[in-house]
């Protein structure tokens, strides 16, 4: 069932049935663990626990993983039972939906899927994607359009759209305010958010004028101001843009909240904990309110399991408030639902912090009531207490431990256990 609200013009409220019998891309992430039903805040009272999200996972995966337990999960669109399957397990998860402000897939399926949506049901309406629509190079320069416009590393698999094409427009935020409109979804989710033009000097059939960088973020404000508009106020709008946003972008002030793809990875230059550290300062303190943001950590599409990169991650993810942990294949491909789940870490509960972070001797450490977080991030250090910890990697209790470079660890006092 799709509920559909209404538009500026006032039209009365309806809901329409919709068959969702597509494939669907799935773009994914989810709420906190102790947080309340509502997605207005994000309150991190209780014992605090790392608090997870599933981003462009499989919906299906995590549906079908019984155990798994996700605080905020960002799909593509949650069926209602789909929703109930997750929360049943998991209560106060949160649900974001969406799909992206000016990128398309080449995928058939996909496309329907946006146009069914945005049309209330019917994917023969009057909202369709049309050729004119998208963003394409004159290579010639014969003012003849040769090339449509991909980022690079995806030719012929996504495409730009013109955010000046009315057509494109009135599609994309139909798309959104339905999405923002179910009862089922807390928010909505916003990938590939750019705050640089991969289509300087491109335009389309329906707007022949060529694109620069100030009017391709121009184009994504107007569209981004309008979608937040659309979505109830309670609920988030989170973005994805890799990174924090430069200083000056006008997208912070439309968001609750940023997605760090590829954290660690070299993909959007986070691969050193202290810049991760400092793009998530940045985005927690340029948002809205309740101001997340989410550590999306993966293999860099090997599969690989580096055991050492995912403690990185989830140890920085609880350095900072109001901070979420992913982890997953790949930028490419994020699933791994089923095959990489790790309760001996994700279900430590260590208890309300006891103050910010700290840094000492080139490790980062944040104590909890019952317990304590160290990410040695430049070389191996020595962790002493006063009585017997156990370190959640080995299982081993003791009160003298060692952190090797590039790694991290958490320690439960014995007597918490």
């Amino acid at each position: 069932m799709i509920h559909r609200g209404h538009r500026k013009s006032g039209r009365m409220r309806r809901s329409v049935e919709i068959a969702l019998w597509v494939t669907v891309l799935v773009i994914v992430a989810l709420g906190c663990r102790e947080g309340p039903a509502g997605p207005e805040g994000d309150d991190e009272t209780g014992e605090r626990t790392p608090r997870l999200a599933l981003w462009l996972a499989k919906k299906d995966e995590l549906i079908a993983h019984d155990s798994a337990r996700f605080d905020l999960v960002m799909s593509a669109w949650f069926e209602p039972d789909e929703a109930e399957s997750i929360r049943s397990r998991h209560p106060s998860a949160k649900l974001l939906a969406g799909l992206t402000l000016t990128w398309v897939s080449s995928s058939e399926e996909w496309l329907n899927f946006l146009v069914t949506v945005a049309n209330g049901g019917d994917p023969d309406g009057p909202l369709q994607v049309t050729d004119d629509m998208y963003l394409m190079f004159d290579d010639n320069q014969d003012l003849i359009l040769d090339r449509r416009c991909s980022p690079p590393g995806w030719e012929g698999e996504i495409y730009a759209m013109d955010p000046r094409h009315s057509g494109w427009q009135d599609l994309i935020l139909s798309f959104y305010e339905i999405v923002g409109d179910q009862p089922q979804h807390d928010g909505v989710i916003v990938d590939m958010l750019d705050a640089y033009s991969f289509c300087e000097g491109a335009w389309s059939g329906g707007v022949p004028v060529p694109l620069d960088s100030e009017a391709w973020v121009l184009g994504q404000e107007e569209l981004l101001e309008a979608v937040r508009s659309a979505v109830p106020g309670e609920k988030w709008v989170v973005a994805n843009a890799g990174r924090d946003l430069p200083e000056g972008s006008p997208f912070p002030q439309y968001l609750n909240g940023y997605l760090l793809e590829n954290a660690l990875g070299t993909l959007f230059g986070l691969e050193n904990v202290e810049g991760l550290l400092a793009s998530a300062s940045r985005a927690l303190q340029s948002t809205n309110a309740p101001h997340i943001v989410v550590y999306a950590v993966d293999t860099d599409d090997t599969g690989e399991m580096d055991l050492p990169r995912l403690r990185v991650g989830l140890v920085a993810s609880l350095l900072l408030d109001h901070t979420y942990f992913a982890f997953d294949y790949g930028p490419r491909d994020h699933g791994g639902v089923t095959g990489w789940w790790f309760p001996q870490y994700y279900d430590v509960e260590l208890g309300d912090p006891l103050g910010s972070y700290y840094q000492d001797d080139g490790a980062l450490y944040r104590d909890f009531r019952s317990g304590l977080a160290v990410l040695a991030s430049e070389e191996s250090v020595s962790v002493s207490f006063d009585v017997p910890h156990i370190d959640i990697a080995t299982g081993e209790s003791g009160t003298e431990f060692m952190v090797p470079a590039d790694d991290a660890r958490i320690f439960l006092r014995a007597e918490s256990q």
